[in-house]
């Protein structure tokens, strides 16, 4: 099993979009809903286009969840995801995932911040399986 910082080296989301955000209170969960989630396998870490493990319509989840902020308030990441961070803070992991807003009256970055403990992808064609490799 990788740690969050390794499997969030095997992702590319270099041209991806957020499509949604899904928050579950009562077992302190938050998944980002991508619409494509592509594996980087090579020995060199570039994506190099590789497609056979592709992820439609993929989940980024955070488990055991303290705390998510949007910020600035008010926009909708709705739009391409322009990076992905994580840093350990003693026994959680607080991940930075910062994503475009496009509405009519213009554009910005939205940040999201996720304190959690736990990280993993999910493939809503399988979605019991928490993909940590």
């Amino acid at each position: 099993m990788k740690t969050p910082d390794q499997l969030l080296k095997s992702v590319y989301l270099g041209d991806r979009a957020c499509r949604g955000l899904r928050l579950d209170t009562v077992n302190k969960r938050f998944e980002v809903v991508v619409d494509l989630i592509s594996r980087i396998r090579s020995a060199d870490g570039l994506w190099n286009y590789y497609s056979e493990e592709d992820i439609p319509d993929g989940r980024l989840v955070f488990e055991n969840v303290s705390a998510v902020s949007l910020e600035p308030p008010g926009p909708l990441p709705n739009d391409y995801i322009l990076g992905i961070s994580v840093e350990q803070q003693e026994d959680r992991f607080v991940f930075k995932i910062r994503v475009a807003s496009v509405e009519a009256e213009g554009s910005c970055e939205v940040t999201i911040t996720i304190h959690a403990s736990e990280f993993y992808l999910s493939d809503p064609r399988t979605p019991d399986a928490r993909i940590r490799d």
